[in-house]
């Protein structure tokens, strides 16, 4: 879907077949803005338009338009336990208690803004951090057992997908399947697969419908990404596990 500004833009666009006039500055509010380049810049150069760090979300809705690939590209889950509990259940992790987390856990999940008053549930897959930071220490946490081998890491390293096994390679593979199930899921919530998207954009299509089909396209490409990264890493996580 794209805003109402983006909607007047693409009409504008389509029904104006000549330039407008340059407005003079006097005639703008506060006399105009002037724009100035740290770098003389020849005539004719191509020049390359930052728009920031962004998912695609935030470029379809505010720019009418969709980057690809787009590394920070991203999709947001909600924490909540039941689905979390159902995800490690899929994943044969043993004995999860996403729903009835200890006092101890609690706690921490609380430091994570993750529980209690206030609290922000809104979590993502994908972006440079693969996962979110809240949700990866979430998992830890809540799948370990002992509250003095959490205790000894900080949040930072708990939030870490970097950090090298915190809790150990058993509690991490555990922590990593459940994230892996958890896309699996995600993936299972559109209606459509990745080669119905496929199929479908290769008809004549509206730009806006072609924008959403393409938005929905790049977020299931981002999620198989996030498994595959997650994949590797559960490999890894075997190989040490086996050598020691």
């Amino acid at each position: 879907m794209v805003n109402k500004r983006c909607r007047f833009l693409l009409e504008f666009g389509k029904r104006c077949g000549q330039k407008l006039d340059t407005v003079p500055l006097s005639d703008h509010p506060f006399y105009g803005q002037d724009v100035v380049a740290e770098t003389k810049i020849e005539q004719n150069v191509a020049l390359t338009l930052n728009y920031g760090c962004h998912p695609n979300d935030f470029f379809l809705l505010d720019y009418g338009f969709v980057i690809t690939p787009n590394p920070y590209d991203q999709v947001e889950l909600s924490y909540d336990g039941t689905l979390l509990d159902a995800a490690s259940m899929a994943a044969g992790v043993s004995s999860p208690n996403f729903s009835a987390p200890a006092k101890w856990q609690e706690d921490i999940l609380s430091q994570l803004n993750l529980h209690g008053e206030g609290s922000i549930l809104k979590v993502s897959l994908g972006s440079p951090d693969i996962v979110d930071g809240r949700l990866l220490a979430a998992l830890r946490v809540l799948l370990a057992a002992d509250p003095e081998a959490v205790h000894k890491h900080d949040l930072k390293t708990l939030m870490s997908l970097d950090a090298q096994a915190p809790l150990g390679p058993t509690f991490e593979a555990s922590a990593l399947r459940t994230v892996l199930a958890l896309c699996a899921i995600a993936l299972q919530h559109f209606h459509t697969k990745i080669m119905d998207d496929e199929a479908i954009l290769k008809g004549e299509l509206p730009l806006t419908t072609k924008l959403a089909v393409h938005i929905r396209l790049q977020k299931k490409f981002m999620i198989v990404d996030v498994m595959q990264n997650i994949s590797r890493r559960i490999k890894m996580l075997s190989a040490q596990k086996s050598t020691t």
